[in-house]
């Protein structure tokens, strides 16, 4: 087997097309196509993509062959990491946001990296934490930073590293009354209001729906809609109550015609992570720099 076959399966695995793939390997389409068609015939001759749909979907084989080629891959690369000069790592780092985080972490922290280590070309991407805790375990990205619930779990061979401590709030129209007395609100105050949620995956938005089922309370939601500040943006022009992380609520600008309600039978505390490898491999300078830029900024 050719390692540069291996490495072509899996950037179309992971791309989703033969296009993507290319550009990310700097090759021309054929030529991808020609190291998946030769990684296929040195396993036998069976097909690892299903061809028929559009894109192309891997084969249940496919899939299988998958997980044990990002292991190929990151056995070669702590084998790099042997040799090469740690002072000076290079190559593709993977790297996952959850949603939510993406302006803080993809300001400065992802500055320093470029600036400090020319040699590293960073692949960022978003998707939920729980996926993104998924993708560093199957070798599919080499570090991820999450807003991590006590509902996530970290499998064996993972670190999940705390750089601070974040809170999801509950967040309404400033012009919302005040409930009588100053009492604080409760969940079944708001039985009645409708929400504007991330769409279902989100963490924190299960949580909700778990404490409302819990109550047998129902859930009504206005708008299933990606991005935080999207949602208080609607917030700000048709009422009803968002799900936000606190310190994405504070850098607003529309946090002056919103009010973060208190409610003590809904807290949901939350720890920004660096999720990376438990094992020691080639990017583990580059991966301390983004870690100490990362703290700098959460606490």
């Amino acid at each position: 087997m050719n390692l540069q076959d291996i490495e072509a399966f899996v950037a179309v695995a992971e791309a989703g097309s033969v296009n993507r793939a290319a550009a990310r390997l700097n090759l021309t389409q054929p030529a991808t196509t020609r190291r998946i068609q030769n990684f296929e015939a040195a396993i036998g001759g069976a097909p690892l993509f299903n061809r028929a749909v559009k894109p192309a979907a891997l084969t249940s084989l496919g899939s299988h062959v998958l997980e044990r080629c990002r292991r190929v891959l990151t056995a070669v690369s702590e084998l790099e990491a042997c040799t090469a000069k740690a002072a000076d790592p290079a190559g593709h780092l993977k790297a996952g946001v959850a949603h939510g985080l993406g302006d803080i972490v993809m300001t400065t922290p992802l500055d320093a990296v470029r600036r400090t280590f020319p040699r590293i070309r960073l692949q960022v991407s978003s998707h939920w934490s729980t996926f993104l805790i998924e993708d560093v375990r199957s070798g599919g990205l080499d570090c991820a930073v999450g807003l991590l619930t006590e509902a996530h779990a970290v499998p064996p061979g993972v670190s999940a590293i705390a750089l601070g401590p974040e809170q999801v709030v509950i967040v309404a129209p400033a012009k919302l009354p005040a409930k009588l007395g100053g009492q604080p609100w409760r969940l079944r105050d708001l039985a009645d209001k409708e929400w504007f949620l991330n769409p279902p995956g989100c963490g924190c938005r299960a949580a909700l729906v778990k404490a409302f089922d819990r109550l047998q309370l129902p859930l009504h939601i206005a708008a299933e809609v990606f991005g935080e500040d999207l949602q208080l943006s609607l917030l700000t022009q048709s009422g009803g109550l968002g799900l936000v992380p606190r310190r994405l609520f504070e850098h607003s600008p529309h946090r002056q015609a919103l009010q973060i309600l208190d409610v003590p039978d809904f807290v949901l505390p939350a720890t920004v992570s660096l999720v990376r490898s438990a094992s020691p491999g080639r990017f583990d300078p580059v991966l301390g720099l983004l870690e100490s830029e990362l703290r700098a900024k959460f606490n």
